[in-house]
């Protein structure tokens, strides 16, 4: 442990010292803190942010390539859009792993509450992102439920910029991303962005086609600021699954395969809102959003007996509200109600009979599995202090009371029966249907954080806080075998951190070190009753670095190191995991890249993605090796207007695993990642 914490702070040391003492100040705006633009100098420590400029180099593909430059983040990506996300934990999966970290654009969940997926960031513009915000551990008094673990905020343009971008690569890759700015006189300005993305995968029978458009408009009606943006998102998609047997990803003809060739994801989502802002001359700034979202979704569970087919939906409702008054100039309050009201719905059926031993034949039936409605509201209060107790010590205090309520009504036969009544073998079947039911939680999170500022671009940072969870519709209502109720209680978190950043004009780093306990965690047991009361602790120092070496050359890294702790008896395999590492848990993650510009027109980019080895159950037993992934960047200008690119995907050619685990039933099996791949292409921007 202390050998790769040495490690990590030469990393840190080695971005370090080429302008420590740097005079310029670079000013970064984030939204997260507050909802309303605030200095990243003075926004809490735990926020990091992927700019603009990063975002243009990267051009991602998939949402994992962003987010893998932040620390204390380890988002395992799937088959096509298809991801599991990890922020300060292990990678997540299950019901509740969507509900561990919220998912926003433009500082709006983009689904509801109790309906999350927990692959939603496939639902978000990112690709026209321009800037995308971390929150890593319990946030602001401003997010309540699901903002358990971290957030991620997608931010879009809103400007009138014009510009076009057009991008091959190999197995059929296509992708087309178009911005188009306007100013209507005396109506405002705005702008609207479209991706459009077709490819088929290195694996078979596999890819997918999607497409994104976004609307952002400013108006001023009198003393208000308009702010009116929409997205719809709609993808289709082939899925591949996962390939078993032991270190099957290393051989190339498996990595190829795709043992699910049926298998298919196709989901539409649609986001429409408006912020109504102003302040007035007494110091206050007011804040209202209302929003509308609807999603559906169908595909097949192929990584369950029988190949259900899942069809599920969302409606909803809400807004967003906050007053901020300046009570002096060293002391401010920022007070808000916010809502929600979604309407989700489920229906798992199965078409064929179910294939394997006599015991799965006679316990997973073909028909109606679950059909069942859920109407879901959750309100929230908060309010957040900032105190200038002195020239260098801010203090930020705050607290948040939600309430969330669930009417639920099941439209199938309640129990564990098939769906017309008659009774399965070996005891019943194995989809169980709780009765009509109602359900309501309410939690307190406090917040507390002390800031010493240094100088202008040095701060050192403290902070205390908890956060809570409800569990989520399909935790709740989604049971199996024996258990006919599930009486759960909110998951909590206790978070504490230090932390100290420097934002120079040519070189910025930050450090965090933070202890993290999660309580009351919820799981599937080994009778497949959904229970709470377990416990994980987490510990981990998380790095990040920017600076420029010289004229031509820079260097960035995000690093990570991290112990995830079952800390509660509970058993699996027959083994109690009290103290055991937490499966699919890296304890060392790392992105790191040297950046080169010779000229003004020319930039290159060589990075460095490292995951450490891990766990592939709870019981210890079996372990993933972890790899490194080489990527290659170049954009060459060709005038004002005109640029072209080329990236090179996994230079080297390395055989490695995307997302590795274990189950009795198949063993260890792996989403292998994908070979040597070059795209290229170019972009449009009129500078007039």
């Amino acid at each position: 442990m202390v050998f790769m914490f040495s490690r990590l702070l030469l990393i840190l040391l080695l971005c370090v010292p080429a302008s420590l003492m740097a005079n310029d100040k670079l000013e970064v705006l984030v939204v997260s803190a507050t909802r309303a633009e605030s200095s990243l100098a003075l926004s809490p420590n735990n926020i990091s942010v992927t700019d603009q400029q990063q975002l243009s180099a990267i051009k991602g593909e998939h949402i994992q390539q962003i987010l893998s430059q932040t620390p204390g983040v380890s988002l395992q990506r799937g088959d096509g859009q298809e991801s599991l996300p990890g922020i300060r934990s292990a990678v997540l999966t299950g019901a509740g792993a969507c509900g561990s970290v919220l998912v926003l654009e433009e500082g709006i969940p983009v689904r509801g509450p109790a309906f999350c997926n927990v692959n939603e960031l496939f639902d978000t513009h990112y690709e026209q992102a321009r800037q995308v915000e971390v929150t890593r551990g319990p946030g602001t008094a401003v997010y309540g439920s699901n903002a358990l673990l971290g957030s991620i905020n997608i931010l879009l343009p809103n400007n009138q910029d014009r510009s076009a971008s057009l991008e091959i690569g190999e197995h059929s890759y296509f992708r087309f991303a178009g911005k188009l700015g306007y100013e209507l006189e005396s109506f405002g300005a705005g702008q609207l962005l479209a991706t459009i993305t077709d490819t088929d995968s290195f694996r078979q029978d596999s890819g997918y086609q999607q497409s994104k458009l976004s609307w952002r408009h400013n108006e001023r009606f009198g003393e208000w600021d308009v702010n009116i943006g929409a997205t719809f998102t709609d993808l289709d998609q082939e899925t591949a699954g996962f390939i078993t047997g032991l270190d099957s990803y290393r051989d190339k003809s498996l990595a190829a395969q795709n043992p699910n060739p049926e298998a298919f994801r196709e989901t539409r989502s649609v986001r429409l809102w408006s912020k109504f802002s102003r302040e007035t001359d007494a110091g206050y700034e007011w804040s209202f959003t209302p929003f509308l979202r609807s999603t559906d979704m169908d595909f097949l569970l192929h990584f369950l007996p029988g190949d259900p087919l899942e069809e599920n939906s969302q409606t909803g409702f809400g807004w967003q509200s906050s007053l901020k008054m300046n009570v002096s100039q060293d002391l401010s309050w920022l007070i808000g109600l916010d809502a929600d009201f979604s309407e989700g719905e489920l229906r798992q059926s199965q078409a064929q009979p179910t294939q394997g031993s006599n015991f799965l034949r006679a316990t997973i039936p073909t028909g109606i599995h679950y059909d069942y409605k859920v109407d879901a509201r959750q309100l929230g209060l908060f309010a957040q202090t900032q105190w200038q107790l002195s020239d260098q010590v801010l203090m930020v205090a705050g607290a948040r009371y939600e309430s969330m309520s669930y009417d639920y009504d099941n439209l199938s036969l309640t129990g564990r029966t098939r769906d017309d009544g008659t009774t399965c073998g070996f005891g019943g079947c194995r989809y169980s249907r709780p009765a009509d039911r109602k359900d309501s939680f309410t939690n307190l999170s406090p917040k507390l954080e002390l800031r010493y500022q240094f100088d202008e671009r040095s701060t050192l940072f403290a902070s205390a806080s908890t956060a809570y969870r409800a569990p989520q519709a399909t935790e709740l209502y989604r049971l199996q075998r024996a258990q006919l109720e599930a009486n759960l209680d909110n998951v909590e978190v206790e978070n504490v951190e230090l932390g100290y950043r420097y934002l120079g004009a040519q070189t910025q780093w930050s450090m965090s070190v933070y202890s993290l306990n999660q309580k009351n965690v919820i799981i599937r047991d080994s009778d497949f009753f959904n229970v709470d009361g377990n416990r994980i602790t987490s510990e981990g120092l998380e790095l990040s670095a920017k600076t420029r070496l010289s004229d031509s050359i820079g260097l960035r890294a995000a690093a990570t190191y991290a112990e995830h702790k079952y800390d509660s008896d509970q058993f699996s395999g027959g083994v109690n995991i009290n103290g055991n590492l937490v499966d699919t848990a890296p304890k060392t993650l790392l992105n790191a890249a040297l950046i080169w510009r010779p000229y003004a027109s020319i930039r290159a980019e060589l990075e460095w993605q490292h995951v450490g080895d891990y766990f592939l159950e709870p019981e210890n037993l079996r372990e993933y090796p972890g790899h490194n992934v080489f990527n290659l960047r170049v954009e060459q200008s060709i005038n004002d207007d005109i640029s072209v690119f080329a990236r090179i995907l996994n230079l080297s050619d390395t055989r490695y695993a995307e997302r590795a685990d274990f189950t009795s039933f198949t063993d260890e099996r792996y989403f292998p990642g994908a070979p040597r791949t070059v795209f290229v292409g170019f972009n449009y921007r009129p500078v007039n």
